[in-house]
């Protein structure tokens, strides 16, 4: 009669096929899920004693104040108005920030200033006429 395993280093797993490995594992899982079960059942009631719940979370997956997801907050920043613009393409701008534009790099290296691509910002003369106050 062969002799019962005292522990787990008595076991033989290399005799073993796959798919009795496959077995045992299944029967290793149910076993703790009952345990689990089991324990988890002992602690509602205990807790229940007490006048209070158990609720359990999957972990990554916690319904609670942490995990509630936040409206997106919108992107405060500001759009920044363009300083320069290519004369020979108007539609190519750029605000002076960053990395400069293939464009600014060709004409500056053809000999223009930054000065020379300045987008033009006088204001109409009606216009700012219009922003002083009406004499009563």
């Amino acid at each position: 009669m062969a002799k019962a395993p005292q522990g787990v280093e008595d076991l033989n797993f290399e005799q073993l096929g796959d798919q009795q490995l496959r077995e045992v594992m299944a029967r290793v899982k149910e076993a703790l899920q009952a345990r689990f079960t089991s324990r988890v059942q002992e602690f509602r009631e205990v807790a229940r004693e007490a006048g209070y719940t158990v609720a359990l979370h999957k972990i990554g997956k916690e319904e609670g104040r942490q995990s509630r997801r936040q409206a997106p907050q919108e992107d405060r920043r500001r759009g920044v108005s363009p300083k320069y613009h290519n004369p020979d393409n108007p539609q190519q701008n750029w605000a002076g920030r960053g990395r400069k534009p293939k464009w600014v790099e060709e004409k500056l290296a053809s000999g223009s200033s930054l000065d020379d691509l300045l987008i033009n910002r006088t204001v109409p003369q009606e216009m700012a006429g219009s922003a002083e106050m009406p004499e009563a």
